[in-house]
């Protein structure tokens, strides 16, 4: 009996396009409005205007610390998520599989710590202000929605990777074990 640990895969991104133009296609959905995020950042926060309400995309699970944790914080997730859409689309265009891995796990990593910062924000700014419950569940509304972009995109990302690398060596699947056939 075999047991099957691997990400499930599919066969095409959004049952119209190549995996392959599905992948390059996500990084540059990501990609795009992160620059401007990091474009605009740097443009408002000299001003009296609330950089939380130039995001477009990320919303700042910082806000709920103060103003400096907010610059800090949001421009380290944007610059992590550029260099993880760059090696992505790297990787996809010259089908690469270690760097196709690399996204994968920078995404997963990446989209642990924004849950938890945004579990640990909402809790802090809950317990001290009830009434901001609207803006809560915006935050989580908009977080749910990226994170479900991004899980998605892992397996699609996955699912090119693997296809790269049963083309290349046409090894077994990742992730696929055998039971041992004695005890042990």
């Amino acid at each position: 009996m075999a047991i099957d640990m691997s990400i499930p895969r599919v066969e095409n991104c959004c049952c119209c396009c190549s995996l392959k133009c599905g992948v390059i296609a996500l990084s540059i959905v990501f990609m795009v409005p992160t620059l401007l995020n990091l474009v605009l950042s740097f443009f408002v926060g000299g001003s009296e205007m609330d950089l939380s309400a130039a995001r477009l995309i990320n919303p700042s699970v910082f806000g709920f610390y103060g103003a400096e944790l907010i610059e800090i914080g949001d421009t380290i997730c944007d610059v992590v998520l550029i260099i993880l859409c760059v090696i992505l689309l790297v990787g996809a265009i010259k089908g690469k599989y270690l760097l196709c891995r690399i996204w994968i796990f920078g995404t997963i990593v990446f989209v642990t710590i924004m849950f938890i910062c945004a579990i640990a924000g909402s809790a802090h700014q809950g317990m001290n202000n009830p009434e901001i419950a609207h803006e809560l569940g915006f935050l989580w509304a908009s977080i749910a929605f990226e994170e479900g972009l991004l899980i998605y995109g892992v397996i699609l990302v996955n699912s090119f990777a693997e296809g790269l690398r049963e083309r290349e060596a046409a090894l077994p699947a990742y992730g696929h074990v055998e039971e041992p056939s004695e005890p042990i």
